[in-house]
C-alpha cells in the first residue's frame, strides 16, 4: 500500500520533467549539450601549442604531453564526485560549479609564468570539467522517458564527447599560429565556456526527479501544514557514511558485481584510449614522417571527424526505424539488447579500418588513402562508444549517473595511460627492440 505522506507526481504535473512540452525538453537538452561539446574541445585544445611551451619554458616534447594527461588525470577522477553527487543534491548545482571552475582554471595557464602553474591549472580544469560529462548523460535520462527519444538525445550528448577532443587541436593550432597566440587558446576556451554556463543557468532548471518532489514536499508543508508530507529522498539518512555507501562507491560497487557492466565499460575505455592516442600519434605521422605545418598537421582530424558524423546520423537512422520497430513491437518492454546491433558492426570494420591506417602511414603512401581509414576508424570508434553507453544507461536506469561515473573513470583512466605510447617508443623505441629477438636492431 502506497504511504499517503510519500510526496509523488501527479497527472501532467508541470514540476515533472516528463510533462514539459517536447520544445522545452528539446531546449534543455541541446544548451546541456554544449557543455561537454567546450569541456572537450579544451581537453586537446592545447596539443598544437607544444612547440611554443618548449621554447618558453625550456622543457622537452615529453613533458609538454603532461597538458594532456593530466587534464585527463582530473577528468578520471571528477566523475567519481560529481556524478554521485548529482544523484543527492540534483544535477544543476555540480554541473554548474563544475563548468564554472573549469573556465577559471584556465585563466592561470593563459597567464602562466612558468610550466607548473599550466600542469596544475589543467588537472583542476580537467577535475571540474568532468561535471559536464558525468552529469549531463543523467539529466537526459531524466527529461525523456520514451527510449527512442531518449537514445536520440544520448546520441548528441556522446558526439560531443567524441566531436570536442577531435576538433580542439584543429582549433588550438589556427589560434596559436595566428598573430593572438598560444595564451589566447585559453583565453579564447575561458570567456566561451563562461558564456554558455551563464546561458545555461537561466535555460537549464533542475531535472533530477528526486530533489524536485524533494523541494515539491517542502512547499506542500508549508502551504497544507500537514508536516509528514515528504520526498523518498528525504526518507534516507544524509550522514556521510550513509551518503558515501549509498552514492560514492556506488560506481565500485558496480565495476566489482556487474559482469556486463565491467565489460562493456573495459572495451569502452579501450576505444576511447585510441582516441587519445591518436592526438599524440597524429603529429607525428603528419609532422615528422609527411613533414607537413603544424596548421596543416591538425587537419587529418577532420577524417575522425566525419567518421564520427557520418557514424551518427546512422545510429539516429537505426534508432528512429529498426529500434523504433522493436520497441513498438513489444510495447512497455525496453530490451537494453536491442541497442547493440550497430556495436556489433563497428568491432567487426574497426580492426580493417586500424590495419587500413598503419599500412597508408609511411610518407610514399598517398595522404587521402591514410585520411579514408580515419573516416572508418572515426566512424567504428563512436558507433562501438555511444551504443554501449546507451546500453548501460538502459541496464542501470536507476542508477544511471553513477553508472556513467564509473564507465567514465575506467575510459578516463586508460586514455591517460595509452596518451604518452607513442612518444614512448619514438624516444625509447631503439632501446626496446634491443630486448626483442624477432624486432630489426640498428647496426
Amino acid at each position: 500500500m502506497a504511504d499517503p505522506d510519500v510526496v509523488t507526481w501527479e497527472p501532467g504535473d508541470q514540476e515533472n520533467p516528463h510533462s514539459w512540452s517536447p520544445t522545452r525538453r528539446w531546449v534543455v537538452t541541446l544548451v546541456l549539450n554544449t557543455l561537454p561539446l567546450f569541456v572537450n574541445i579544451g581537453s586537446s585544445i592545447l596539443s598544437g601549442s607544444s612547440a611554443d611551451m618548449e621554447k618558453l619554458y625550456h622543457v622537452s616534447s615529453e613533458v609538454t604531453i603532461l597538458m594532456t594527461s593530466v587534464f585527463l588525470l582530473g577528468f578520471t577522477f571528477g566523475p567519481l564526485m560529481f556524478g554521485p553527487l548529482s544523484e543527492r543534491i540534483g544535477r544543476k548545482i555540480p554541473i554548474t560549479i563544475g563548468v564554472t571552475l573549469f573556465a577559471t582554471f584556465c585563466i592561470p595557464i593563459a597567464v602562466a609564468q612558468n610550466y607548473y602553474t599550466i600542469l596544475i591549472s589543467r588537472f583542476f580544469s580537467g577535475l571540474f570539467g568532468s561535471a559536464a560529462m558525468a552529469v549531463t548523460g543523467g539529466a537526459i535520462a531524466d527529461i525523456w522517458p520514451d527510449p527512442i527519444i531518449r537514445g536520440v538525445g544520448m546520441d548528441i550528448f556522446i558526439l560531443t564527447g567524441f566531436f570536442g577532443p577531435i576538433i580542439g587541436p584543429i582549433i588550438g593550432n589556427f589560434i596559436t599560429q595566428s598573430y593572438l597566440g598560444w595564451r589566447w587558446v585559453m583565453w579564447v576556451t575561458a570567456i566561451i565556456a563562461y558564456s554558455f554556463i551563464i546561458f545555461a543557468f537561466f535555460v537549464v532548471p533542475e531535472t533530477y526527479a528526486p530533489v524536485l518532489l524533494t523541494r515539491k514536499a517542502a512547499r506542500l508543508r508549508l502551504q497544507t501544514k500537514q508536516w509528514a508530507l515528504h520526498s523518498r529522498l528525504e526518507e534516507n539518512d544524509t550522514d556521510f557514511k550513509t551518503f558515501a555507501k549509498a552514492y560514492l562507491l556506488r560506481p565500485w560497487v558496480l565495476l566489482a558485481t556487474e559482469p556486463i557492466y565491467l565489460v562493456v565499460t573495459i572495451y569502452m575505455a579501450f576505444v576511447y584510449g585510441l582516441l587519445f592516442l591518436f592526438f599524440e600519434g597524429f603529429p607525428i605521422a603528419f609532422e615528422q614522417v609527411r613533414g607537413w605545418k603544424p596548421q596543416i598537421a591538425a587537419l587529418p582530424f577532420l577524417g575522425l571527424a566525419i567518421g564520427v558524423i557520418i557514424a551518427g546520423f546512422a545510429i539516429i537512422w537505426y534508432t528512429m526505424t529498426f529500434y523504433k520497430r522493436q520497441i513498438q513491437s513489444t510495447p512497455g518492454l525496453s530490451v537494453p539488447e536491442r541497442r547493440l546491433p550497430p556495436m556489433m558492426v563497428g568491432a567487426v570494420l574497426l580492426p580493417p579500418g586500424m590495419f587500413w591506417a598503419a599500412w597508408t602511414s609511411h610518407a610514399s603512401t598517398p595522404w587521402p588513402a591514410q585520411v579514408a581509414a580515419y573516416i572508418i576508424v572515426g566512424a567504428c570508434l563512436f558507433t562501438i562508444f555511444v551504443q554501449g553507453f546507451k546500453y548501460i544507461v538502459d541496464v542501470y536506469l536507476n542508477v544511471a549517473n553513477s553508472a556513467i561515473s564509473g564507465n567514465t573513470f575506467l575510459r578516463r583512466f586508460i586514455a591517460l595511460a595509452l596518451a604518452p605510447v607513442p612518444f614512448l617508443f619514438f624516444f625509447y623505441g631503439k632501446t626496446i627492440r634491443s630486448y626483442s629477438k624477432n624486432a630489426l636492431v640498428d647496426a
